[in-house]
């Protein structure tokens, strides 16, 4: 699952794997340029999800790419004022 880092840490604490959260230390400076590209909807974020095969995607509903899942066709899981969460339509 990709999802914002603002919900990295809750995700660790229920013992989800994570993509990534909030200590971008740990992750390098590279791998964190190519995480806020992708939550930012800039070119390369179709790349990265099939790098990493992402189905799904918890995002915050002001991250840009939640507007480009939703028009790009991604399926709406749930949605409140806060998050969306999205699952790919591609899946077999």
């Amino acid at each position: 699952t990709f999802h914002s880092d603002v919900v990295g840490g809750y995700l660790i604490y229920r013992g989800e794997t994570v993509f990534v959260d909030d200590r971008a230390e740990l992750y390098g400076a590279e791998f964190f340029r190519l995480f806020r590209d992708a939550r930012d909807a800039k070119p390369g974020w179709e790349e990265l999800f099939s790098e990493y095969s992402i189905t799904t995607a918890l995002l915050a509903v002001d991250d840009e790419l939640a507007d480009v899942l939703d028009m790009e066709g991604w399926r709406t899981l749930y949605r409140d004022d806060s998050f969306v969460v999205f699952e790919t339509t591609d899946l077999p």
